[in-house]
C-alpha cells in the first residue's frame, strides 16, 4: 500500500525491543482498539482535540503508526504519522550508532515509562546525540540529578574540547487550540444546519479578527442566509471575514469510490473531494458515509459537510508565532559557567507561511539579543520542522535549520539536520519564503 521503509522498519523495532513482547502487544491492543473505537465514534478524545489515541500512551501510538506503515498499512493514520514517522526514520537511519552513545538506551527506555504522555523532547534529544556520533564525537547522556544542581541533557566532545549540550522542543501552543476550539462551537450549530437539508456544502473562509471576537451566530447566519437564496455560492466579505460558502459537487468522490474503498482521514480522499491538497489545512469535515468493513475506509459517501478556515488577523498570526525565549531562558539555567555550551531547539512549523515568517523573525531577534550572562553559549541551533502528508506520498518532511554563532567560523555540525539525510540537496532560505525545494528520495 505504502512500499517498505526499511528505516522506519529499524526505527520501530529499536524501540520495541526496550520492552517485551508482551507488553507490546498488551498496549499495541490497546492502541488499535482506542484507534478503531475513535474511527467509529464509540469514544471521544477527552481533551477535545479529535486525536485518535489516548494521550495516556502517547509513545506507543507513535510505534504503534511506525509498525503500521510497514508491516499493516490499513491500520496507519497519514495525518498523524506525518509527524512521527520522520522521527522514526531518522532514528532508524542513525541507529547503529547508539552503542557508541553512553546513556542512550537509557534514556529512551524512558520513553515507555516516565516520558510516554510527552516523548517528543525525549525524541529530540536522541535525534541530538545522534546528529554528534554521527561526525564522529563522544557523546555521552548526563544523568538527570532530581532535586540536585541543574545539568546539560548532553555532553559532547569536539577537537578535544567538552561542551555542554542542552536540548528543548517547543510545541504547538495553547493559543492554536484555543482558536480550533472555537472554531468548533462557531461551526457546529451552522453545520448542523445544512445536515437537515440533506445538501452537501464547503466552507471557505478566511477570519481578519480572532476568533474570539467573531460573534457565536455568525457562521449560523451566513449559512441561513445562503440556503434560503436560490444561489450556488455566498460571498462573505466584511471586518470579520472573507470568504464563501458553496454547493459541493460530490461526483468526482464518489466516481472514485466506485473503483474502490479510500482511507479516511486521509489527503487522497481530501484532495478527490475538494480539488486540491493544502498544506497545513485546517479542516471540519462531517459525512453521510458508509464505512468499508474497516472503518479506516469509506465505500460511499451521500453526504459531505466541510469547513477549510484560516485565523488571519494580525492578532492571531502574531499570538501563534510563538517565540523561544522561555525555552531559552530555560536552557540558560541548565548549562554552566565553567565550560562552554551549546543549545539545540526543537520547532514544529505548522502555522502556514505567515506565521512562521513572523516566528523566524521573532526567534532570530530573541537569539540574537539574548543576554548570555556568564556562562560560555558558544552556538544556539534552531530546527524548524515542518512535515505533512502529500497526497502523493505517505508523509513528507522539510528541515529549515538556523544557528547563531559565538565563535564566527565554526559548526558544531557539518548541516545541523537533524532529521533530514545530510546528503537531501539543500538550499538557503526558508521552507516559507515561497521558493522551490526539490523533493529528496532515498533510493
Amino acid at each position: 500500500m505504502y512500499g517498505f521503509e526499511p528505516e522506519v522498519d529499524r526505527g520501530t523495532e529499536y524501540f520495541k525491543s526496550l520492552i517485551s513482547e508482551e507488553d507490546w502487544k498488551a498496549r499495541r491492543l490497546a492502541i488499535a482498539q482506542w484507534f478503531y473505537r475513535s474511527l467509529i465514534g464509540e469514544v471521544k478524545d477527552p481533551t477535545g482535540k479529535g486525536h485518535f489515541f489516548a494521550q495516556e500512551d502517547r509513545f506507543a501510538w507513535y510505534v504503534f503508526l511506525g509498525e503500521a506503515l510497514n508491516h499493516h498499512p490499513p491500520n496507519y493514520e497519514p495525518m498523524f504519522g506525518s509527524k512521527v514517522i520522520p522521527v522514526l526514520s531518522a532514528i532508524g537511519r542513525n541507529i547503529a550508532l547508539a552503542d557508541q552513545i553512553d546513556g542512550f538506551e537509557d534514556r529512551a527506555r524512558r520513553l515507555w515509562s516516565d516520558e510516554k504522555k510527552q516523548p517528543n523532547g525525549t525524541l529530540f534529544e536522541l535525534l541530538v546525540a545522534l546528529a554528534y556520533a554521527r561526525e564522529g564525537r563522544s557523546v555521552r547522556f548526563v544523568p538527570e540529578n532530581p532535586g540536585g544542581d541543574k545539568s546539560p541533557d548532553l555532553e559532547v566532545e569536539i577537537d578535544g574540547t567538552t561542551f555542554a549540550v542542552e536540548c528543548k522542543r517547543l510545541e504547538a501552543g495553547e493559543f492554536d487550540e484555543s482558536e480550533r476550539q472555537r472554531m468548533r462551537e462557531l461551526w457546529r450549530e451552522a453545520a448542523h444546519s445544512i445536515v437537515l437539508t440533506g445538501r452537501s456544502v464547503f466552507l471557505e473562509i478566511d477570519f481578519q479578527v480572532p476568533l474570539a471576537e467573531v460573534p457565536d451566530d455568525y457562521l449560523l447566519r451566513a449559512v441561513r442566509s445562503f440556503l434560503l437564496s436560490s444561489k450556488t455560492e455566498h460571498v462573505l466579505s466584511d471586518d470579520i471575514s472573507i470568504g464563501r460558502i458553496r454547493y459541493l459537487d460530490l461526483e468526482p468522490i464518489q466516481t472514485a469510490l466506485k473503483k474502490g474503498y479510500m482511507l479516511h482521514p486521509g489527503s487522497v480522499y481530501n484532495k478527490t473531494l475538494f480539488g486540491e491538497y493544502v498544506r497545513n489545512d485546517n479542516l471540519h469535515l462531517l459525512q453521510k458515509a458508509k464505512l468499508g468493513p474497516n472503518p479506516h475506509f469509506i465505500d460511499e459517501v451521500d453526504q459531505v459537510v466541510a469547513a477549510r478556515w484560516r485565523s488571519a488577523s494580525e492578532t492571531s498570526i502574531d499570538r501563534k508565532a510563538r517565540d523561544v525565549k522561555r525555552l531559552l531562558v530555560k536552557a540558560h539555567r541548565q548549562v554552566p559557567t565553567n565550560r562552554p555550551s551549546i543549545i539545540h531547539i526543537g520547532i514544529e512549523s505548522l502555522g502556514g507561511d505567515i506565521v512562521e515568517q513572523r516566528r523566524y523573525q521573532k526567534i532570530r531577534n530573541t537569539i540574537d539579543n539574548f543576554d548570555i550572562q556568564d556562562k560560555p553559549i558558544m552556538f544556539v541551533y534552531c530546527n524548524y520542522f515542518s512535515p505533512e502528508a502529500p497526497a502523493e506520498e505517505p508523509w513528507a518532511i522539510d528541515e529549515t535549520v538556523h544557528w547563531q554563532a559565538r565563535v564566527p567560523g565554526w559548526l558544531p555540525l557539518a548541516s545541523g539536520n537533524l532529521i533530514v539525510p545530510e546528503q537531501a540537496l539543500s538550499r538557503e532560505g526558508t521552507l516559507w519564503d515561497g521558493k522551490p525545494t526539490e523533493t529528496y528520495k532515498p533510493d
